[in-house]
């Protein structure tokens, strides 16, 4: 069973599941929010992976010999179109303050090879010489990234009537390191059509 940390709407679920059942299933789930800050980033993810010249790692293996990441999404993790290209995108940064001011920690987004909707986001913790999963969300469309020392996680929103290219708008949660996990300190919703932010 998946983990699930930002919910989407039950709009956005049925929606976007149409386009990525063949790679990743949905459901929906709740929870309570605060006020927040609106972000511009979108949940698609359009760079491509390889391994990592700077760290040694390889995000690819990684993502498929940990057995936090869904098994579809371990298992359906192929090159797009080529032996080294894959659907899979990698920042780093200082998150979780393991060394300080040192990019050790490293946020892995994977998306759908057709049309780059992000089906995963990871956080990995360098401790012992060893990435180490620390954060999970894979409720679709989602894409994380690091932001002032912070993780910011971005799911897209759908009403019944969007293409997969053009969401409503979008659930910004921002999440902070709180020495043995990820809090959230933030929620915030924008919609596109209105052009102005709603939180809630």
């Amino acid at each position: 069973m998946r983990r699930s940390i930002v919910p989407v709407t039950a709009a956005a679920t049925v929606t976007v599941c149409g386009a990525l059942i063949a790679v990743a299933s949905c459901h929906h789930s709740g929870g309570v929010r605060e006020e927040g800050t609106a972000s511009t980033d979108s949940a698609a993810v359009t760079a491509y992976a390889t391994p990592s010249a700077a760290t040694g790692t390889d995000p690819v293996k990684l993502l498929k010999k940990d057995p936090k990441v869904a098994p579809d999404i371990r298992e359906d993790l192929v090159s797009c179109g080529g032996r080294t290209s894959y659907p899979v995108e990698t920042r780093f940064g200082d998150l979780t303050g393991t060394t300080s001011g040192a990019r050790t920690d490293m946020v892995v987004n994977v998306s759908t090879c057709a049309d780059g909707v992000g089906i995963g986001s990871y956080v990995y913790r360098l401790q012992d010489g060893k990435y180490r999963n620390v954060f999970v969300d894979e409720q679709p469309p989602v894409v994380a990234e690091i932001s002032d020392g912070e993780l910011k996680v971005t799911h897209q929103v759908y009403e019944p009537q969007d293409s997969v290219s053009n969401p409503s708008g979008e659930d910004i949660t921002t999440y902070r390191w709180t020495g043995t996990g990820f809090g959230e300190v933030s929620f915030t919703h924008r919609d596109y059509g209105a052009h102005k932010d709603s939180h809630g």
